[in-house]
């Protein structure tokens, strides 16, 4: 029971960080950024925390073995291999999706789906993370703004299409570049979270 409890507020907190983390990103967000354009073009500080998020706590679940997939059916490795996407990251991505939904005239569907998109790239055991980051980044907010342009011209907006790439593609590389800036403390944060996990047991 103790353990149990222990346990539950260690989570409680977590969320309480991630909570708080993800209002301090939206202020930045609203406050500084929007106030820095580069051209057209402005940094998009949520979808890249969304992304990195995504790439340093990854999937929960552990990779399959030899043995495992020799037996397993080719459905069974497609459902696992759909499944093994990161659900924290779509949650964060979820929080954004609906602070965003107050600003543009739609819920963004692409922030949660790149946040379940981004643990299958999961960076836990790479020491050149922080560089392998910087594509991943590049490559997912490519990909977010692109749902995007899709949701918005299936409701009616179909000239979002024709600046795509004008915007989207320096959008995607001031997010990777900043993304190792929220690279650093995640991982740190999940490094640390890990040991204190492991010294508990």
């Amino acid at each position: 029971m103790i353990l149990g409890s222990v346990r539950s507020r260690k989570r409680l907190g977590e969320i309480s960080i991630a909570a708080i983390l993800v209002l301090v990103v939206w202020l930045i967000q609203l406050a500084l950024l929007s106030k820095f354009r580069f051209g057209d073009v402005l940094c998009n500080l949520p979808l890249t925390m969304i992304i990195v998020w995504g790439v340093t706590f990854g999937s929960p679940m552990p990779k399959p073995t030899n043995d495992e997939l020799r037996v397993s059916t080719l459905p069974a490795i497609l459902v696992r291999q759909l499944l093994s996407g990161s659900p924290s990251g779509a949650i964060i991505g979820a929080f954004f999706a609906a602070l965003a939904s107050s600003v543009i005239p739609a819920y963004p569907f692409a922030y949660p789906i790149i946040g379940w998109t981004a643990g299958y790239f999961s960076l836990k055991n790479f020491n050149q993370a922080a560089f392998l980051c910087i594509p991943l980044v590049l490559l997912l907010s490519f990909l977010g703004e692109i749902l995007m342009a899709v949701q918005l011209s299936l409701m009616g907006r179909h000239e979002v299409f024709s600046h795509l790439v004008m915007i989207s593609f320096p959008e995607a590389l001031l997010n990777a570049l900043i993304a190792p800036v929220l690279f650093f403390p995640m991982r740190g944060w999940f490094e640390f979270s890990r040991w204190r996990h492991m010294s508990t047991e």
